[in-house]
């Protein structure tokens, strides 16, 4: 009885530990960087799981100055050919823009094309 006891609870404490193991998590929303020939973009989404997001956008020149214009964002899946409407990030200040209601419906690598006159960058977003 005593041998079945504990057969049991280190199975337990086994599962328990492999769910903490291989349960999923989020990537830490953190600003994601690409320049161009004359811009820097920093790209920060508001979450890295797939469903709705929103995109923080601050776009500089070489020297640092806020850049201005009119800003679009192209979200696509290669991979599995998915690609969204390009959608046109609202100028929050100057150099800082905001896109929202971003469907990323699918787990997987996403590439972020922006655009802002003719200087484009493509930035990988990992989703979970």
């Amino acid at each position: 009885m005593k041998r079945s006891a504990v057969a049991v609870v280190a199975g337990v404490l086994a599962v328990l530990a492999a769910v903490v193991v291989l349960w999923p998590r989020g990537v830490e929303a953190r600003p994601h960087l690409a320049e161009s020939g004359g811009l820097r973009f920093e790209l920060t989404p508001t979450s890295t799981r797939s469903g709705s997001n929103e995109f923080d956008l601050r776009i500089t020149d070489r020297s640092g100055n806020a850049a201005d214009g009119d800003v679009t964002v192209e979200p696509a899946m290669p991979q599995m050919g998915h690609a969204l409407a390009p959608i046109t990030a609202a100028p929050q200040a100057p150099g800082r823009y905001r896109v929202m209601g971003v469907d990323l419906f699918m787990a997987g690598q996403w590439e972020i094309t922006v655009s802002l006159r003719s200087e484009r960058v493509v930035i990988p977003l990992l989703l979970t």
